[in-house]
């Protein structure tokens, strides 16, 4: 949806990711089309659950909200520039986390909520 959004200037699939990361941030992410999905594409290959720590999760998701909330804005307010270079670090760090399961915000975590 990012490369969509870059390239096709496709602004729905941004919104669409801006409500998801909102629902998984911030909120239940029972509710979260992505996840859902996930779930039932994780039950139909038969994969084995792994347990993680939710916090670092939740804190991605949170800084995705803010990513795709700023291209958002940057795009509504003509900011090409601003709003193609906040959604291409989107879209290269969503990159990251599925090609080589690096998470950039997870890592960031624990300098950012130390407690």
């Amino acid at each position: 949806l990012v490369v969509l959004f870059i390239l096709f200037e496709f602004w729905p699939g941004m919104l669409f990711l801006f409500i998801d990361f909102m629902l998984r941030g911030f909120f239940d992410s029972r509710y979260s089309p992505v996840t859902q999905f996930n779930i039932a594409l994780a039950r139909q290959l038969n994969l084995t659950e792994k347990m993680m720590n939710a916090g670092p999760k939740i804190f991605a998701a949170q800084v995705g909200m803010f990513l795709s909330a700023i291209s958002l804005g940057a795009f509504a307010l003509g900011c090409g520039t601003v709003c193609l270079v906040i959604a291409g670090m989107l879209g290269f760090f969503s990159f990251l986390e599925s090609a080589f399961g690096f998470c950039v915000a997870c890592k960031l975590y624990p300098f950012i909520r130390r407690n």
